[in-house]
């Protein structure tokens, strides 16, 4: 049974099936390839440019055709003969700041026949075009499509899902910069994309569209400027992330602000903004919305060079669902949620910076912050102070900085004592060049008063040639938690390693491993923008897993390529005490010799990939490829 928009066929077998006819193939496959390559070998060139009056135009690409073959449990087995290839399109009419175009297209790719990064033929297009690009009036549109894809559901840290499908996008946006005239632009974008995850039998799908405008004006030595922005997004999330049936999401979300700022005596400035959203959010049955006004104000003066005085303050008159809108906007759900009950928040901060040599800077803040959330009311006092420094060091440089504050809480009268330091060093040692960060906290405030958040990260890599001998290394890891709330930890680290020899070989290798919370959005897992016991727990989701790959790859004689590939990944999601386990396997080969214009290339792909409560077996399908390819500059 052929099944729509994904260019395979089904069938009911749970293991994989070998090619049918090999020996049958073989014959003809031996006499096409001869007729193929000799005429792609005569094929002539045309002229590198074809101009019509005044439009001049560009084309390049490359034509092939090669014996195609996959087979697999979620295809049956099929073998053909398969033109395929790629080109670009360009050029411009008149002059290049008129009119100026260009689209690149692709037939049949995949990682069996070229180095597409796909498992099965992939086919789509892009293109962009750019008008009046020199004059006050500039404007541009661009499109993608593709079809029969490989994408991927997003796991943080970790190697993501393997999907497939079809997608396109579309974007369109003008501007008017006129002199002594207000400026004003405008962007229009819209996509969708619809897809399955290979290994069960659930599909999804994501449809979104979203309008930009903004204007400026200078007028008296101040500057205005005001913007428009509104989103809708729907998307079909997967059960396979979810203890819920394949479950629709809507969000929308409305923004306009205006902004304005003038220079200040002392070299300062001043500057103040409004802005107010809209946003809304259906999920699993139920709705939420809310509307949330922002504004903020800055002031800074510099008296000296070397001292410097800020002052700020930003109010909310909706704390709760400036918190929610967050969720919305890193494509979550908020349903059932009452985000317009009383809430409020004020920030007001003073910072004065001091330069006493050129290679330290040091500060002194003082913050006084009030909130009122979930019907009780909560203030916060914090005086603190920091310093940075850079300097060279044992022959390297190092830039570090620390910073100490003492927060008082009003409602618990407690104090406490946060602290963050930051630092990164480079340098040479016996050869080696050498380079790594850290960072460190304790008790650091985050949006809200009632909850502070503690980290630590680092990344190290080292790197040495002897010759054509390349060793390479490197490591890094981070972990973050709410201080007072036991279970918000999310922590990943990841090591990689590499050995290379001239052209001779080159090999890499990775390990990853990763887990936390997250919210569940129709494009993966994104990581949770806000403190997460302000969400209901059927809302957040707990992850865990590790991955590693290895890749090899060889050229030992000009113009030979080889290739190959191996990855892995488990992992496991828990939402509502649902757990569902996923497994990731992933092999490629390729080889490529090119002789002139011409190209002979052979390829193997082979992805495995199920989860524990699909109820169906892990997917598994291959794909081979051997043809022959030609380059050619068309015109």
């Amino acid at each position: 049974m052929w099944v729509p928009g994904t260019g395979m066929k089904a069938v009911s077998s749970n293991a994989e099936e070998p090619i049918q006819g090999w020996h049958t193939v073989a014959g003809w496959l031996r006499i096409a390839w001869i007729v193929e390559a000799a005429a792609l070998l005569v094929a002539p060139s045309l002229p590198a440019q074809v101009k019509i009056g005044e439009l001049n135009t560009h084309l390049t690409g490359t034509v092939s055709s090669g014996y195609a073959a996959d087979w697999g449990n979620e295809t049956g087995s099929d073998h053909s003969w398969t033109p395929g290839g790629a080109g670009t399109f360009s050029g411009f009419y008149y002059n290049p700041n008129f009119l100026s175009f260009s689209a690149e297209f692709y037939l049949n790719q995949s990682r069996a026949n070229s180095n597409f990064q796909s498992i099965t033929n992939a086919s789509g297009v892009t293109g962009s075009s750019n008008i009046f690009a020199g004059s006050h009036f500039p404007g541009s549109i661009s499109y993608s499509d593709a079809y029969n894809s490989e994408g991927n559901y997003g796991v943080p840290g970790l190697a993501n899902y393997v999907t497939h499908g079809n997608g396109s996008t579309f974007g369109i946006n003008w501007s008017e910069n006129l002199p002594n005239a207000p400026s004003f632009s405008a962007g229009l974008q819209t996509g969708n994309s619809s897809y399955s995850v290979y290994g069960t039998n659930e599909e999804g799908t994501n449809v979104f569209d979203s309008l930009n405008l903004h204007s400026g004006y200078s007028v008296a030595g101040f500057n205005l400027s005001g913007f428009y922005t509104t989103g809708r997004a729907h998307a079909l999330i997967p059960e396979l992330v979810t203890d819920e049936p394949p479950t629709e999401s809507h969000s929308s979300d409305d923004s306009a602000g205006f902004n304005i700022s003038h220079r200040l005596p002392l070299q300062g400035s001043a500057a103040a903004g409004i802005n107010r959203s809209d946003w809304g959010s259906s999920y699993l049955g139920s709705t939420s919305s809310g509307t949330v006004d922002l504004s903020n104000a800055i002031v800074m003066v510099h008296p000296t060079q070397k001292l410097s005085v800020t002052a700020t303050a930003n109010y909310s008159d909706n704390l709760t669902g400036q918190l929610l809108e967050a969720v919305v906007a890193a494509g979550g759900a908020v349903p059932g949620i009452n985000s317009n009950q009383k809430s409020n928040s004020l920030d007001l901060t003073a910072v004065v910076s001091y330069e006493p040599m050129h290679n330290l800077q040091t500060s002194a803040t003082a913050e006084r912050l009030t909130e009122s959330f979930l019907g009780e009311n909560y203030g916060l006092t914090s005086y603190g102070g920091s310093v940075t420094y850079l300097h060279e060091v044992f022959g390297g440089t190092f830039n570090g900085s620390f910073s100490a504050t003492e927060n008082s809480d009003d409602q618990s009268g407690e104090d406490t004592l946060g602290f963050s330091a930051n630092g990164n060093y480079s340098t040479l040692v016996l050869g080696w060049k050498v380079s790594g960060t850290f960072g460190y906290a304790q008790n650091v405030q985050t949006l809200l008063v009632t909850y502070m958040n503690s980290y630590y990260n680092y990344t190290f890599n080292a790197n040495r040639n002897w010759g054509k001998l390349n060793v390479s290394a490197g490591a890094g890891a981070s972990q973050t938690a709410l201080t007072q709330q036991a279970g918000t930890t999310s922590s990943s680290e990841s090591y990689n390693a590499g050995l290379g020899y001239g052209m001779w070989f080159s090999v890499n290798g990775s390990y990853a491993k990763a887990s936390g919370q997250a919210l569940v959005t129709g494009a993966g897992l994104v990581p949770v923008p806000i403190p997460s016991p302000v969400l209901p727990s059927n809302l957040v989701s707990e992850y865990g897993g590790n991955s590693y790959s290895f890749a090899l790859s060889s050229t030992p004689v000009k113009k030979l390529i080889l290739s190959a590939s191996y990855a892995k990944s488990t992992s496991n999601i828990s939402n509502s005490g649902i757990e569902s386990e996923s497994q990731n396997n992933e092999f490629n080969t390729f080889i490529q010799y090119q002789t002139r214009k011409l190209s002979f290339s052979s390829g193997y792909a082979r992805l495995e990939q199920g989860f524990s409560d699909s109820g169906v077996p892990p997917g598994v399908i291959s794909s081979f490829n051997i043809g022959v390819s030609r380059w050619f500059n068309v015109f």
